[in-house]
């Protein structure tokens, strides 16, 4: 029996430092003829720099077909905020994800809260590289449209489409933004 933890989830990512890697522990198993609780040991493993990781998230490479995200590396603690936030949504969220979710929006498929190239995205069909994303109020002061400006490039040089919708426009006329995210996607006219 191994515990041995995978190193793609146990990576910590330091935004002061501006590198991911270190020391990390590994916890293997001493030999099966001793069972107790101090029949474990803990040694420390060199974990490769930034530039040797492929980026974190959920990045479609090129040649991806059928909109199939393959597994990245992803933080864990970024991976927890991400279930953490699928559980808790906001009433736009939901009511944007009674819409989409099942392939209910023209056959398109999407997942909701999904971490790609570092950032949790509310709404994410990789078939159409599209993103949807929901704004409340807080996204209304400078310092917020700063940081998702710098978001949403980063996501366009990946390929992927950003779509911004604000809580009222989802909750008044879901209808439409729906319209909008087909016109997007190009399943209009189908």
């Amino acid at each position: 029996m191994s515990f041995v933890t995978p190193l793609c989830h146990v990576r910590d990512i330091s935004p002061t430092r501006g590198e991911i890697g270190g020391s990390l522990p590994r916890v293997f198993p001493k030999p099966k003829n001793l069972v107790s609780a101090a029949s474990f040991f803990v040694c420390t493993e060199q974990v490769p720099r930034v530039n040797d990781l492929p980026p974190c998230g959920g990045d479609v490479p090129t040649g991806t077909e059928g909109g199939i995200l393959p597994h990245t590396p992803v933080p864990p603690k970024v991976r927890t905020n991400a279930r953490r936030m699928r559980k808790v949504m906001t009433d736009a969220e939901l009511r944007l994800w009674n819409e989409l979710r099942a392939h209910r929006l023209m056959g398109l498929g999407f997942r909701r809260q999904l971490p790609i190239a570092g950032y949790i995205v509310d709404f994410a069909c990789a078939s159409e590289k599209l993103i949807v994303e929901v704004d409340g109020s807080q996204h209304s002061n400078d310092r917020d449209q700063i940081y998702d400006q710098i978001r949403t490039r980063r996501l366009e040089a990946d390929g992927w489409t950003v779509l911004r919708f604000w809580n009222d426009d989802i909750l008044k006329d879901v209808d439409n933004v729906c319209m909008h995210i087909l016109i997007v996607a190009g399943k209009d006219k189908a």
